[in-house]
């Protein structure tokens, strides 16, 4: 009998190694996100809210791709921590809204300056300048145009 992930490589295999070069970029990105005690899903998740200012779990969950459930929990571990907020939403009487406090927009602009070009440079490293443009537009015509 076949095991599942032989049979998904079979199916897609380029799937499997677009998950694999993700898992790579996030190991990378959580070694250098250490020393400032946030880890790369965290970094993604004050991005995001970083880049619209106050958000919506619900807009979140679609942006992250990620089980609302679970961005719940991340969303509680980032309000404990002191980066977050929850606010009431005022077109909504029942849902909320969420925004960076000024720690967390402190620490998602020293977590940019502290990845900036040396993760794109440690991920590209045995790429020529070429073949990163090449990828670049490949992987950007793979996605759905929206």
């Amino acid at each position: 009998m076949k095991n599942t992930n032989d049979l998904f490589n079979e199916v897609i295999p380029l799937g499997r190694l677009i998950h694999m070069v993700n898992q790579h970029k996030d190991r990378l990105l959580n070694e250098h996100l250490s020393p400032l005690d946030i880890t790369a899903t965290q970094f993604k998740v004050l991005c995001t809210i970083y880049c619209e200012a106050c958000v919506q779990p619900v807009e979140l969950k679609k942006a992250l791709s990620v089980d609302l459930g679970a961005l719940t929990r991340m969303l509680d571990r980032l309000l404990c921590k002191g980066w977050v907020e929850r606010l009431p939403n005022p077109n909504d009487k029942r849902g909320v809204l969420i925004r960076l406090t000024p720690e967390g927009k402190t620490l998602c602009e020293k977590c940019h300056q502290l990845v900036g070009q040396n993760l794109h440079q440690e991920l590209t490293k045995n790429l020529k300048a070429d073949e990163v443009d090449m990828l670049y537009q490949l992987l950007t015509k793979v996605l759905p145009q929206t």
